[in-house]
């Protein structure tokens, strides 16, 4: 199993670290912020009690049959991410980063059955964004304590142990003893540069950039009965694609620690996936204004592969010559394959649709995220890994929480065309927090009989926090995301 030693940024926008094995990595891939076409998102994807939108396939799979004829959709779509972070007593620094993909593609095929109670039955395919990774993080300033500290206190356990140097984790200890930042001295002590100044002002800086998305292919099929009653089912597999490139910087600028200068420890990360979920819903015509739904989407099992490596660079003075700053690389990649099971969620939602002048909409959805769940053993079974198996669900269990998240939206038709908007309030993960995160949307589109052209526009706002290594001081962070998606849709 891949130690954990670098950082992890715990947020309720951006989710990263050098391993992908965490109990604050777990949000990744839990906390979704799904996209799916223009009209999906600029009603605040409140669409649980209604449909005939191909987003409502990876929410409530009874909109499927809504449909009264076949449909192809396509969405493109932006991102541009602002984060502002800072150490305590710092500057704040914002990095902002844009990005384009596509949210949405799929197609519906409508059929009419031959029953006279059964009004449609359809069939879709296609992908609904789930997540997008694409972001960046950039702070610097001055604060106590180095990386080194950990790596040597590290080390020391391997050599208490009964291991030799040889045994060192080869993705950071191994490679701060290669370039000399832990060594044995002129007497034969392992030591440091940092030993007696443990809590020194050290400059630092921390770059983080990461890509990719989380992408679910959808199988749906759904039915109508008699113009009441609506029953769906998905079937859906996301496919994870998440990569992470960080940069730590720590320089000694007021010469405060005898014989360090600097050093460079650089990152990379690839997590690669698939997995399987059921969404099971239904939707109920009240009457021809009122419309109630409800879906279940039982836990997605994904099965995972990190892919990794590290490089340390460091630079010393001894006897006034300077040494190092070269960059030392493990001699391979790190390799590890696990599982994971996130939650379970649960949706009520509500409508009221005004004749063909458009509709108001809410849902209610519940998410344990203390149900998130490692699986370490499944390929190799250790002691080892179940022992990190336990740790990691553990602590899944004690820093998360189940809550609810509120989505409303609505939509105004004015002959052809149409304007929208939408609230989110997201319920917090971490045990404790309350209040909710917000995101606005709004959007407009024009729709005719054949074809339709939809705009939306969704803007995140939360916050978090960066800690390049165990007991480092914490940077925190402010994060806004602007969505903005474009949906052609055709009709045949």
């Amino acid at each position: 199993m891949k130690k954990i030693l670098l950082y992890s940024i715990f947020s309720l926008l951006f989710c990263v670290g050098l391993s992908a094995q965490t109990e604050g990595d777990v949000l990744r891939y839990s906390y979704l912020q799904p996209g799916g076409t223009a009209r999906f998102l600029g009603t605040g994807g409140a669409f649980g009690s209604l449909g005939a939108d191909f987003g409502s396939l990876s929410q409530n799979p009874a909109g499927l049959a809504m449909y009264r004829g076949n449909e192809l959709v396509v969405t493109p779509s932006l991102r541009f991410s602002k984060v502002d972070a800072q150490l305590p007593g710092e500057l704040s620094i914002d990095d902002r980063k844009s990005s384009f993909a596509f949210d949405n593609v799929g197609l519906v095929f409508n059929t009419t059955p031959k029953g006279p109670r059964w009004k449609t039955f359809n069939f879709g395919i296609g992908m609904n964004r789930q997540n997008n990774f694409n972001s960046s993080i950039f702070y610097e300033g001055t604060a106590n304590g180095t990386i080194v500290t950990g790596l040597f206190e590290d080390a020391q356990r391997t050599l208490n142990n009964g291991g030799t140097t040889a045994d060192f984790y080869p993705f950071d200890t191994k490679l701060a003893f290669d370039t000399g930042a832990i060594f044995y001295d002129s007497t034969g002590t392992f030591t440091n540069d940092f030993i007696g100044n443990t809590n020194a002002p050290v400059s630092r800086s921390h770059a983080i950039n990461t890509f990719g998305k989380m992408n679910e292919m959808v199988i749906s099929f759904a039915g109508n009965y008699d113009e009441k009653l609506m029953l769906g089912a998905t079937v859906g597999i996301p496919f994870v694609n998440y990569r992470l490139e960080g940069e730590y910087i720590e320089e000694d600028k007021t010469n405060t620690i005898d014989a360090f200068n600097r050093l460079v420890y650089t990152e990379y990360l690839r997590t690669e996936g698939v997995g399987i979920n059921l969404k099971l819903g239904l939707i109920y015509k009240i009457n021809q204004i009122f419309r109630v739904g409800a879906a279940f989407h039982t836990p997605t099992a994904i099965s995972l592969t990190d892919t990794y490596s590290s490089s340390f660079a460091y630079e010393y003075t001894y006897q006034g010559d300077n040494y190092g700053g070269d960059p030392v690389y493990p001699d391979y990649d790190g390799v590890y394959d696990y599982k994971l099971i996130t939650p379970w969620r649960a949706s009520a939602s509500a409508s009221a649709v005004i004749n063909k002048a458009g509709f108001i909409s809410a849902d209610v959805e519940i998410v344990d995220y203390t149900t998130n769940r490692y699986n370490f053993t499944a390929d190799v079974s250790s002691q080892a890994n179940e022992t990190a198996e336990r740790a990691v669900n553990r602590a899944i269990q004690n820093n998360y929480q189940q809550v609810v998240n509120v989505r409303v939206g609505g939509e105004l038709a004015l002959d052809n065309f149409r304007l929208r908007a939408g609230l989110n309030l997201l319920g917090k993960p971490q045990k404790g927090e309350t209040g909710f995160n917000t995101a606005y949307t709004a959007g407009a589109g024009v729709h005719n009989q054949s074809f339709y052209l939809d705009l939306g526009w969704r803007r995140y706002m939360g916050s978090g926090s960066v800690t390049p290594y165990s007991d480092a001081p914490v940077a925190t962070t402010d994060n806004v995301v602007n969505d903005i998606l474009l949906t052609l849709g055709f009709k045949f």
